[in-house]
């Protein structure tokens, strides 16, 4: 694995764990003790410049890999596939339909977030019964090409995010293969939020929870005609992703325009 697909491809907070660095996400960045210094630094976790560390105090900087190299005191390569071991996303595309099967029964969280019952076993989401992994979440059913691929909890109490390591989230929408893509698509971050739009009646379609727009999730979203996204006074990082990137398909458009010959047009 390349470098860039190195950062690119390790959990920043999974790695700082692995380095007993306590860190505190917020929004697209993870505030942790500086290495170098004791102070508070700060390392990108998602989208552009991922996993590249600054430190405002001592100036310092550099990216994830280095960082592993000075506090284990090991080279390069020894650093990179530590992390590649023990930190990355360890999923790609999920061709198998999973074969475990959770009970799903509705829970008073969500009748109080005003889910309707219906629309939950629709969708096939609802708090797992007995002892599992996602107990104590509610848990949202992932297909994809309808077929079963994943379980993704949402854990009631602190509302932190737990799947296996097979399902990479990068790689999904929430709900992609139940839209009609000639109809209107709503985008949100929040899986609940999702829901409720469902249970109102309308598409949507969501990224897990994740705080960034992968590069796969804009070519997925590329097949919707019309897609409205609604973000939270944080996600700014969103906000200019998705800007950005209609900028591109605009210079796409008007690059393929003026390459046509004037009976082309």
């Amino acid at each position: 694995m390349k470098y860039i697909d190195t950062l690119n491809a390790v959990d920043t907070v999974k790695a700082l764990k692995l380095l007993n660095l306590e860190g505190n996400l917020q929004g697209a960045y993870v505030k942790y003790p500086c290495q170098k210094c004791g102070k508070t630094a700060v390392i990108k976790a998602y989208g552009e410049k991922k996993n590249l560390w600054y430190c405002p105090d001592c100036k310092k900087s550099g990216h994830i890999i280095s960082m592993v190299m000075d506090l284990n005191e090991c080279d390069w390569e020894t650093a990179k596939k530590l992390l590649q071991e023990k930190a990355c996303f360890t999923g790609g595309k999920l061709t198998k339909e999973l074969t475990l099967t959770y009970e799903l029964e509705y829970d008073k969280s969500l009748d109080i977030m005003g889910i309707s019952q219906e629309t939950c076993k629709t969708l096939g989401v609802g708090k797992p019964k007995g002892k599992t992994m996602l107990s104590g979440t509610i848990s949202f059913t992932v297909t994809d090409n309808d077929k079963k691929i994943a379980y993704y909890g949402v854990r009631i109490k602190d509302g932190k995010h737990i799947f296996h390591n097979s399902f990479n989230p990068e790689l999904y929408l929430l709900y992609y293969d139940r839209i009609e893509p000639d109809n209107e698509v709503y985008f949100t971050t929040d899986m609940f939020d999702c829901l409720k739009l469902w249970d109102s009646g309308y598409q949507a379609v969501c990224n897990f929870g994740l705080p960034y727009l992968s590069q796969e999730h804009f070519k997925l979203m590329n097949k919707f005609l019309m897609i409205s996204i609604r973000l939270k006074d944080h996600e700014e990082e969103i906000a200019f992703q998705a800007l950005r990137n209609l900028q591109m398909y605009f210079r796409i458009l008007r690059e393929a325009s003026l390459s046509k010959t004037p009976q082309e047009k």
